[in-house]
């Protein structure tokens, strides 16, 4: 009897047993790694990341981006995943396109790069990648299959960018790019514009819900927790790019033939005190220069005899000479006990009007005159200091830290020497930009207005706060005195006198004098280390240049300083301010004059007819015509918009065509420009009642 077979099929049987046992297995990790390792569960709960808010711009005043955040890309490749058939088929094509992009290397040069790195799965290949660069690397032969064929990996950070290179780079401060903890770029300025305005820049870090998973992803989740970042806000300051430009090329020039150390160069604004270009420059170790300090604001200096303005201001306030007075000057050499102080001429001056010492800039008749005035009172002059705003830091939206140096008796320092070595300004430290901001206001007829570097901020275009002009309240000297003294210091660059070339009266800076515009200003020659001048020989004997001043003399609209420091003169005769800074002054007014159109209307050249016709054009008449109408259609403009614009310069005739045409009510006195309206520029004429000019 044949047995019966079996119908089961026992590898069958096994088999599915087995599946059984590894799903069950499976099963029990799955609930053991959901519900028992706590360290898995913690690891995978949801997390708050912050998330940065994009940084906002810093403008120059026509809107002109002078630092943006811009995202970089480090280009890193996994060579190991790439097809060793597709390798070598294409690594040639590729380093031929990447040498066209970065001809830093040879196309052979980076084939063999990636034929050494072939087994490296995370090989660097370039840092700091553009936008643009990685849009077209991403088209490269081998990168175009992209991560897992190509193995071409892009990790983006942030940088803070420059369009404009290292123009005034200092002053709009510098950033660092920091990695968190969670591996996320974080900029933190460091100085300048970036550091003081930070808190609008900044803009207001989101919050974001993520959950990781596999491989340390983190994915975002749904959350009320979640927080949109709201965007940084825009700064528009007060640079203007071409005059910026143009200090910096003229003072970088200056600086390459003396080899000095640093300089600086501040043009300002009169009215307002608006910092239309401030350059710094410091010597490197490779011998260029470079944008590293704000020199301006924070390198106190003994300013030398560009302080005599104030010196002279002090005498004239306090009415003890007047301008016409004589000052008996002698050999050119006085003592005050064991110190000597020399005129440059030889043989000395002789007798001096006051006005015609400033021009000169003698050192016997001011030290002599101050000593004289102020001995048995010297807290008066000090008083007169203090006035004009020179005793104490400048307030400025920058914050900075000042070591500024100004004596008064109370000073365990003060001596007999004191009040003659301060009037030439010695025994003192003040900033490049202190000095300029007492000169404007000279050019101001006595109203100080503080330095300004930011205007406003703006968010999608919209101004969200303002910044207004910072004037002090009380002129800081009288109108009288700075009448009395301006002729002079207009010779000191003009100089034109009928007997000019034989007179030993001769501007310490008629070199640069022009029939363009007027100039008037200061120059400024200091002994570094003087207290050691006898000790040192030619070869150690270093000096400071200076020149400040304002332009168009007769109806100033900017004023300028130049600083040329630590720079030595072995012939003993090329170290003067005139020779040195003045130049550097002219060439930036030169450029200003070249590209503000206003300057034509705010200069009153010579009132020689001769002269006039002489420099008329019809091209410069057609020029002057359009610069007119454009300004006219400006100024209607901006009172349709109701605010107040800028009438100075402006001829009687062309206000009347404006003013009448608007609903604003108005009153004038004298003849010729305007030099004078009751209503500031951009202030809103609405609730105005009335506005007053004066013309001269």
């Amino acid at each position: 009897m044949k047995q019966k077979k079996s119908n089961r099929n026992w590898t069958l049987i096994l088999t599915f047993m087995t599946l059984l046992v590894v799903f069950m297995f499976i099963g029990y990790k799955l609930f053991d790694i959901q519900y028992n390792d706590t360290n898995i569960v913690i690891t995978h709960d949801p997390t708050i990341q912050i998330v940065d808010a994009p940084r906002g711009n810093i403008l120059s005043e026509d809107g002109r981006i002078l630092s943006v955040t811009m995202p970089v890309y480090d280009i890193r490749l996994d060579l190991f995943t790439i097809n060793k058939k597709l390798f070598e088929k294409e690594v040639s094509k590729l380093s031929i396109e990447i040498n066209k992009m970065f001809p830093d290397k040879s196309a052979s040069s980076y084939e063999s790069l990636l034929r050494r790195n072939k087994h490296k799965r995370y090989f660097l290949l370039k840092r700091n990648v553009t936008y643009v660069q990685l849009q077209e690397m991403k088209k490269f032969p081998i990168f175009r299959l992209g991560r897992n064929r190509g193995g071409f990996i892009q990790e983006m950070k942030s940088t803070r960018d420059y369009p404009f290179g290292s123009l005034g780079k200092i002053t709009v401060g510098k950033v660092k790019i920091l990695k968190t903890s969670s591996g996320r770029d974080s900029i933190v300025p460091v100085n300048g514009i970036e550091l003081a305005f930070n808190k609008y820049l900044q803009g207001v870090p989101g919050k974001e819900m993520n959950q990781e998973i596999s491989g340390k992803v983190l994915v975002p989740k749904k959350s009320d927790q979640n927080i949109l970042p709201q965007q940084g806000k825009n700064v528009i300051t007060t640079i203007n790019i071409e005059f910026q430009d143009a200090a910096e090329l003229a003072l970088k020039k200056k600086l390459h033939e003396t080899k000095a150390k640093w300089g600086c160069a501040v043009l300002m604004d009169v009215e307002t005190g608006d910092i239309k270009a401030i350059a710094n420059l410091h010597r490197g170790e490779d011998f260029n220069y470079y944008d590293s300090k704000n020199h301006a604001i924070v390198s106190e200096i003994a300013p030398g005899s560009t302080f005599k303005l104030a010196s002279f201001m002090s005498i004239l306030e306090d009415k003890i000479l007047d301008i016409t007075d004589t000052v008996k000057t002698g050999d050119g050499k006085i003592k005050f006990y064991t110190t000597t102080i020399s005129d440059t001429r030889k043989g000395g001056y002789g007798d001096l009007t006051f006005g015609d010492a400033f021009v000169v800039s003698s050192n016997v008749a001011i030290s002599k005159l101050i000593n004289e005035s102020y001995k048995e009172n010297p807290e008066q002059f000090i008083s007169n200091l203090k006035r004009f705003r020179l005793t104490e830091p400048l307030q400025l939206q920058l914050p900075y830290r000042s070591e500024m140096i100004m004596r008064s008796p109370k000073d365990k320092m003060w001596s007999g020497t004191s009040l003659p070595s301060m009037s030439i300004g010695y025994e003192m430290s003040i900033s490049p930009l202190q000095i300029l901001t007492f000169y404007n206001a000279f050019a101001n007829k006595g109203k100080m207005v503080l330095p300004r570097l930011v205007t406003s901020v703006k968010i999608d275009g919209n101004i969200i706060e303002k910044f207004p002009v910072e004037e002090i309240e009380e002129r800081i000297f009288s109108e009288e005195s700075v009448n009395k003294l301006l002729p002079y210091m207009e010779q000191v660059v003009s100089n034109q006198r009928e007997n000019w070339t034989s007179d030993i009266v001769n501007g310490t800076a008629n070199n640069i004098y022009t029939n363009k515009y007027k100039i008037a200003g200061k120059t400024g020659t200091c002994k570094n280390e003087y207290w050691n001048w006898s000790k040192q020989t030619k070869y150690e004997r270093s000096y400071t240049s200076s020149f400040a001043g304002f332009f168009p003399a007769d109806n100033p609209k900017y004023s300028c300083i130049v600083v040329i420091n630590d720079f030595i003169d072995t012939t003993d005769l090329n170290h003067y301010g005139g020779d040195i800074a003045a130049p550097v002054f002219r060439e930036i007014s030169d450029k200003v004059f070249a590209f503000d159109s206003e300057m034509e209307l705010f200069s009153n050249t010579s009132t020689n007819s001769e002269n006039k016709i002489e420099r008329v054009s019809v091209q410069r008449l057609t020029r002057l015509e359009e610069n007119i109408k454009n300004r006219i259609l400006q100024i209607i403009n901006e009172l349709d918009k109701g605010l107040m614009p800028n009438l100075k310069g402006m001829e009687l005739m062309d206000v009347l065509y404006v003013l009448e045409n608007s609903n604003l009510k108005f009153e004038y006195e004298g003849k010729g420009k305007v030099s004078y309206q009751s209503i500031k520029k951009g202030s809103n004429i609405k609730n105005q009642d009335k506005l007053k000019i004066k013309l001269f």
